[in-house]
């Protein structure tokens, strides 16, 4: 009996590729069988892709456009989960005719809090771990890792509407309400506390070091040794071996920026890096809606042609179950 022989590498690849050459005939094959059902069925198709196309120029209308608009929030003191949760709540308040909740939550108009929906958050990255946000997550591709930070006091927010020119209005009452939660609110002037204390301290650092300058300039033909709170070496005036600490100004000086800055943006529990944006094409834009409607009118008239054209099979076959 023969012994079945082993494919080398070439013939492996020759087999692959014929079986995809097979595979895009038959492809082809298909869609070449779908165009001549349709052509003979035209008159279930075309009507079938005229009431979809129909649908979505009324969806795509322009009173009826929907919009993303993002900001990110850069949280001063409190979880982000917390922050999470409370935005991820005005989302189960704007279904149906929910939005009259919503309106009684964020104290504004029914009419000011209808149509918009879709309040969700996502995580800011950043993958240099340098405080300076990369990308926001939108796709969920980057989970926190040893490669990848996500961010503890950064979240991206983002919600759908039907009326862009509210968006300030709404921005403003949803910034008011965030902030006035006790759960977000609490931890803030605990931080801000922090904050200040530890300005204060890199900025005595700053003027105890430019003192040791003063005394070496002043006192250089004494030899003075003096130590100073974190640093790994004391310093020597007037000798050989001067150290000046300009390694330790230039970190305090930078640590002294860097809480600043936090400072500077730590002026209520939740501020917006940034105001909220609108994107300028909307989601239901009529272009995007029609594309996709010829796209599924075509393939639910070819279900209704093949049904149509296979009903003598089908109907014996339905009567037997």
């Amino acid at each position: 009996m023969e012994q079945p022989r082993e494919m080398n590498l070439f013939e492996l690849c020759a087999a692959f590729g014929r079986a995809i050459v097979r595979g895009v005939k038959g492809l082809f094959a298909g869609i070449g069988s779908w165009i001549r059902l349709s052509l003979r069925k035209w008159w279930v198709v075309l009507p079938i892709m005229a009431l979809v196309i129909a649908l979505a120029l009324y969806y795509s209308r322009e009173d009826n456009r929907i919009y993303k608009v993002n900001a990110v929030a850069i949280i001063n003191g409190a979880t982000k989960d917390v922050l999470q949760n409370e935005f991820s709540t005005f989302g189960k308040m704007s279904y149906r005719f929910a939005h009259q909740n919503l309106a009684a939550v964020l104290n504004v108009t029914p009419e000011l809090a209808a149509g918009n929906s879709w309040f969700v958050t996502y995580n800011v990255v950043d993958f240099l771990d340098d405080n300076v946000a990369d990308v926001v997550d939108i796709d969920f591709e980057f989970p926190h890792d040893s490669a990848t930070v996500h961010m503890p006091d950064r979240l991206a927010l983002q919600f759908r509407t039907k009326s862009p020119d509210n968006v300030p209005q709404l921005q403003e009452a949803i910034l008011q309400y965030l902030n006035s939660r006790e759960s977000i609110r609490a931890p803030y002037a605990q931080f801000r506390a922090n904050l200040e204390r530890e300005a204060k301290f890199h900025h005595d650092q700053l003027e105890k070091l430019d003192s040791l300058t003063s005394v070496f300039y002043f006192s250089h033909n004494q030899e003075v040794q003096i130590g100073l709170k974190n640093t790994k070496q004391g310093v020597v005036l007037g000798g050989r071996e001067i150290n000046l600490f300009l390694d330790d100004i230039q970190e305090e000086m930078e640590q002294l920026r860097a809480t600043d800055t936090r400072l500077a943006y730590a002026t209520a529990p939740v501020v917006l890096q940034t105001p909220f944006v609108i994107e300028p094409l909307p989601i239901n834009g009529p272009i995007k809606c029609i594309a996709s409607a010829i796209v599924v009118g075509w393939l639910l008239g070819l279900m209704l042609a093949a049904i149509v054209e296979h009903r003598k099979e089908i109907i014996p076959w339905i009567k037997k179950k």
